[in-house]
């Protein structure tokens, strides 16, 4: 009997699974080595294979836990990067968009302020981030540079509001510009699905803390584990108790946080 199993998305090596280890402690499998040298071919063949198939939906379901999004390669084809540090892509929302415009308060044009929570951008958001439906999410800072293809870039809130209000039908299609090397971050917690926008350079655990994503913290140093979480693409452990957001995260992507205990 041959078993394939599938392995996780990110494995630890300081930190040992105490289920693991005890499933395959002398008293708790013993009773298998015994049933080789006292029951027929056939009930061995079956008890095999029911280990098998146990083993293999253990695996599948650590899996499930940490299932990938998007990749980078996949992140990077929704845009179009353009001059100056910034990607341009759209993204067609359903009425009412439930979200807040604001002018720059030190140039011209107009961006997202706020994501109302419920609200329908913030929906499709969650289908993006949590569900990897295909498109862009959208986030605190973006600009706002066109309406339904009418441009609007260095607009003043009255013009841009207008061009969505007069907008016919039930949806409307932004184009958006954000600005990747200097504008927030949208950080994504695992298992908990909690997500928010944070400004580079925030620490963490503070980020943490706010949502209230459930991460354990049991030492002072840092070193214990037991708050370390992988980021979903490049599989770098970050201390969440010590570590930063990122100052350089490209932030077309979501930083995604995987509890390194799964």
């Amino acid at each position: 009997l041959v078993i394939h199993v599938t392995p996780t998305s990110f494995v630890n090596p300081l930190v040992t699974n105490k289920s693991d280890k005890a499933s395959c402690s002398k008293a708790q499998c013993s009773p298998v080595r015994n049933v080789v040298g006292t029951t027929s071919r056939a009930q061995w063949h079956t008890t095999a294979l029911a280990l098998g198939m146990g083993i293999a939906c253990a695996a599948r379901r650590r899996v499930q836990r940490v299932q990938r999004n998007a990749t980078v390669q996949q992140w990077n084809a929704r845009v179009k990067r353009i001059e100056g540090g910034r990607a341009v892509f759209d993204v067609t929302l359903p009425k009412p968009l439930g979200l807040t415009p604001r002018n720059f308060p030190n140039r011209p044009g107009v961006g997202i302020a706020k994501i109302k929570e419920g609200g329908n951008t913030d929906l499709w958001n969650k289908k993006v981030l949590l569900e990897d439906a295909d498109g862009m999410f959208v986030m605190e800072g973006d600009e706002v540079v066109a309406v339904n293809g009418t441009l609007c870039e260095g607009q003043d809130l009255e013009q841009v509001s207008k061009l969505v209000k007069e907008s016919e039908g039930d949806s409307l299609t932004l184009k958006l510009v954000r600005n990747y090397l200097t504008g927030p971050v949208k950080i994504v917690w695992k298992p908990s699905l909690k997500m928010a926008t944070y400004k580079r350079g925030a620490l963490l655990r503070a980020c943490e803390e706010t949502l209230g994503a459930n991460v354990r913290y049991s030492c002072e140093d840092g070193w214990c584990s037991s708050c370390w979480h992988a980021e979903d693409n490049y599989m770098t452990v970050y201390r969440i108790c010590k570590m930063d957001v990122p100052p350089k995260w490209d932030n077309i992507m979501p930083f995604v946080l995987l509890s390194a205990l799964e």
